[in-house]
């Protein structure tokens, strides 16, 4: 949630007004409506005229797809794999070619992919988030152009693409983009964190050393694992956690962005939702006189958890928090113990990286890293373990890999026909029987409420 919320913020700096032919698909007043409009300044921005983008984004794009490209090209003659790369260095291309070669994945490709779907799908992508109706439609759009392929692919390459970086980093040196940055990025190359040291030698040291790769590698690992196992709340089909967590975060920023005043587009005759209004309306009153746009709220919102978990005491809100806010892939992220560890050493050594280039910068850092510890201690400690004090309300925070998956599948009503299957599997509904874990408490809790 917090990387969409900052990132339409970015967006909207970033982003100058510029004169564009391009109208927002959603309505006027609506909070995607003004996001389609920095969609459009941005659009205006990195393509002047309409139609081609502007020379120094495309002149980089270009740079940088002749040199990473040649990855993909395996050309018997004068065979451009084999040459050099002003980028990755002579040993990362060869890890990475490595890659590319090996069939059906080929992820070491995947320089090349990106950066010529950047230069081709770009506009197109811009575009449809433009025209969008629907907050809906708007983010169907986001998860089918970028979360699902990104996913798709982190699922089945991150894990090699990071061994290959992990066997070649030490070489990263030998690539000839260090001088370049050197003699045109306007770097001070004689400031005063590099303690007296060559400018290059201190950031392909830190690149390559004092950057807590370990521990990244620790976290990506972790990471995949709990986004790409399936979801097993769902008894059919191949549902991904990321699919899921995805939809998570797509409704808890639709329902901060209501209570924050901000309209949505929404279909007029869309289906009358069963979730009682008072769960997704959170209480915003400290920030009273400071949220006149989204930018300025989006800190609220960070901050805004407690109002969210006093929901989760409400008896008649539990059900809507454990579907939507709590499944199985919430518990797998959430109890990953090493995932955890990972995440606050790469903080604290990212933290003192930071500082040592940027002192400047360090009460910030600190502040930074104060919050990321609140969070940690109080509302992650909340979410493992969820109680409400004077009510017998619980959660179940169950992991997809020890719930459901460890299930057997049997059918009770197997065998059966006609009048008796349907007599059967009408039972199985009623009185939950057939059920576990997770799905066996809900049902008992919606057959509490209707007097069953």
């Amino acid at each position: 949630m917090k990387v969409l919320l900052v990132a339409a913020c970015l967006l909207a700096v970033a982003s100058a007004q510029v004169e564009s032919s391009m109208v927002p698909g959603a309505r006027r007043g609506t909070f995607l409506n003004g996001i389609q409009q920095m969609l459009i300044n941005a659009t205006a921005t990195f393509y002047p005229d309409g139609e081609n983008m502007m020379q120094t984004i495309k002149l980089a794009v270009m740079t940088a797809r002749n040199d990473l490209c040649k990855i993909n090209n395996r050309q018997e003659v004068n065979n451009p794999q084999d040459h050099n790369s002003i980028i990755l260095g002579k040993t990362c291309k060869k890890a990475f070619v490595k890659l590319y070669n090996e069939e059906p994945d080929r992820c070491g490709g995947v320089f090349c992919d990106v950066l010529t779907d950047f230069e081709t799908k770009t506009k197109e992508s811009l575009t449809r988030m433009i025209e969008a109706e629907y907050d809906s439609d708007f983010f169907d759009i986001i998860e089918e152009r970028f979360i699902d392929p990104i996913m798709e692919y982190s699922c089945r390459c991150s894990g090699k693409m990071m061994d290959a970086w992990m066997g070649c980093k030490k070489r990263i040196g030998d690539a000839d983009i260090w001088f370049t940055m050197m003699n045109f990025g306007g770097f001070d190359t004689a400031a005063e964190y590099l303690g007296g040291m060559d400018w290059k030698d201190f950031w392909v040291d830190l690149v390559a050393n004092r950057v807590p790769w370990e521990d990244i590698e620790t976290m990506l690992e972790r990471t995949m694992a709990n986004l790409c196992q399936r979801n097993t709340d769902i008894r059919k089909g191949d549902h991904r956690c990321y699919t899921y967590l995805y939809d998570t975060i797509t409704v808890h920023v639709k329902d901060h962005l209501k209570s924050l005043g901000f309209p949505p587009a929404e279909r007029r005759r869309g289906r009358i939702s069963d979730v009682p209004l008072h769960c997704t309306q959170y209480d915003y009153s400290g920030s009273e006189g400071q949220c006149s746009t989204f930018c300025d709220c989006h800190t609220s919102i960070l901050e805004s958890m407690g109002s969210v978990f006093e929901k989760f005491c409400l008896e008649s809100c539990v059900d809507y928090y454990q579907e939507k806010f709590m499944g199985c892939c919430t518990a797998s992220l959430i109890l990953d113990e090493a995932l955890e560890t990972a995440i606050m050493n790469v903080a604290d050594e990212i933290k003192e990286i930071y500082v040592a280039v940027f002192p400047e910068d360090r009460f910030a850092a600190d502040h930074i890293r104060a919050r990321f510890d609140t969070f940690h201690n109080h509302e992650l400690d909340f979410m493992r373990n969820p109680t409400c004090e004077d009510s017998d309300i619980s959660y179940d925070v169950t992991p997809c890999t020890e719930g459901d998956m460890n299930m057997e599948d049997e059918d009770p009503c197997a065998g059966l026909s006609g009048k008796a299957v349907r007599k059967c599997k009408k039972t199985q509904k009623t009185n939950c029987s057939g059920l576990s874990g997770k799905q066996l408490k809900i049902c008992k809790r919606k057959a509490k409420k209707g007097g069953q």
